[in-house]
Formats: C-alpha cells, sequence, structure tokens
C-alpha cells in the first residue's frame, strides 16, 4: 500500500510519491536525517535483512545506484523536502497574504501634474463652465 501521510523528521519531511509504502517513506526520512541502518531497523522493528530489502525497494522505485544517490533522488523528485525550506515557504507566503491586504491600492497608472489639469479643464469646458485658452487651439 502507498503511503499516504506525510513523515516528519527532525530536519526532513517525506511526501507520498513515487509509490513508496509508509514503511519505504520513513526509512527514506531517517536515513537523509542520518540515522544508522540499526537504529532504523529497530524503530521499524525489522532485522537487518528485512531492512535492506526495503532500501533495495527505495533505491528500485527512486532510479538510486545508492543510499546517497536514494537521498539525492528523494530530493530531487519532491519526495524529500527540508524541514527549513518547509519553514521558509510557510514564511513567505504568510508574509505575502499580510501585505496583499495592508498594501494602499493605487491607479493603474499615475497622472502627471500637466495631464491633471488637461482633465480639469477639458471635464469643466464640457460641463459648461468658461472656456479654456488651451482648447481652441
Amino acid at each position: 500500500m502507498n503511503a499516504s501521510v506525510q513523515i516528519h523528521g527532525d530536519e526532513v519531511t517525506g511526501y507520498p510519491g513515487q509509490n513508496l509504502t509508509e514503511h519505504e517513506l520513513f526509512v527514506l526520512v531517517k536515513t537523509a536525517e542520518g540515522f544508522p541502518t540499526p537504529v532504523i531497523a529497530d524503530e521499524l522493528h525489522l532485522d537487518a535483512s528485512s531492512l535492506r530489502l526495503v532500501e533495495r525497494n527505495i533505491l528500485s522505485k527512486l532510479g538510486a545506484r545508492n543510499k546517497a544517490h536514494m537521498i539525492t533522488r528523494g530530493f530531487t523528485l519532491g519526495v524529500l523536502v527540508p524541514q527549513a525550506l518547509c519553514l521558509m515557504l510557510c514564511l513567505m507566503a504568510v508574509l505575502e497574504v499580510d501585505t496583499d491586504f495592508n498594501r494602499p491600492r493605487s491607479q493603474r497608472r499615475s497622472r502627471t501634474l500637466s495631464e491633471h489639469s488637461r482633465t480639469v479643464r477639458t471635464s469643466l469646458a464640457s460641463a459648461g463652465g468658461p472656456p479654456s485658452r488651451h482648447l481652441h487651439a
């Protein structure tokens, strides 16, 4: 069964993808965080040969040649994301939303002083006000 939940480590978050099971995603996250193989095996209650089988499945699914390449492929394919990046993206999203709501709305095109005065004079002349010298050219 494919992983359906994120696996949060201390430094890395694992996202479902590449047909990885939850055990495989857990092993990938723990390996990326630098945990030794025996510690990972103990956490999953697996023996060494079962863990090697899980690692081989991960290598195959990610198209990797070794453990280092497996971690690299995990990041490249978006299955692994560093926690610092997640935090930074969340912070940027919050700050961007905050500034969108608080920034003053401006006109699409600001007018120069002379354009503004021409607009006022034209509207006064068309409204029946005193004719402007600039309109009779």
